[in-house]
């Protein structure tokens, strides 16, 4: 039997550059600091109407919310973050419209500096088409700027058009051709 496989568009940040400007429209809070920590939820939301085939497998195996638990469980293997860093994007009327969320790759420090992707960043579906994605990912990476990266690494699937334009506007280069992974 073979493996299936998707392709992906990769994506890098290069250090040094200029703290990154995030727009003020949103207001960002800790994901673990809104009450009930709805984190899982809203990733289910996500996951349930992406367009990243990973996503659908995930959640045709295990329903969204069971999808949700386990991808972000999967967070704690090879990577490392703080919880102030998972962030939620808050808008004027207090509604949740997306997440960021950004990590260190364990081991790949360099000259006292880490290295770094957005483990996964998501836009509601209601709020969709409005470009907060380019706001979530302007955030997540002024996060490991914070933090000290050398890089970042981020890679999206071929047909998510808004996220590959988010990760150009934001500042992003695509650094090869698309490769295909494992679903």
């Amino acid at each position: 039997m073979s493996q299936r496989t998707y392709l992906k568009v990769p994506f890098v940040w290069e250090e040094p550059k200029p703290r990154i400007e995030v727009s003020p429209r949103l207001t960002f809070k800790p994901a673990k600091a809104i009450c009930g920590n709805p984190l899982i939820s809203v990733v289910a939301r996500v996951m349930n109407s992406s367009s990243d085939a990973s996503d659908l497998r995930l959640v045709a195996e295990h329903a969204p919310h069971k999808a949700a638990e386990l991808f972000l469980n999967s967070s704690k293997d090879g990577f490392s973050y703080q919880d102030e860093w998972w962030q939620f994007g808050i808008n004027e009327k207090g509604d949740i419209v997306g997440f960021v969320l950004p990590v260190t790759y364990t081991g790949c420090a360099k000259e006292g500096l880490e290295e770094g992707t957005i483990y996964y960043i998501g836009v509601v579906p209601e709020y969709r088409g409005l470009g907060f994605a380019n706001d979530l990912l302007s955030q997540g990476t002024r996060t490991l700027q914070e933090v000290g990266v050398w890089r970042v690494f981020c890679d999206t699937a071929v047909n998510n058009a808004p996220m590959i334009s988010a990760f150009n506007r934001v500042g992003y280069r695509q650094y090869s051709e698309p490769w295909e992974r494992p679903l």
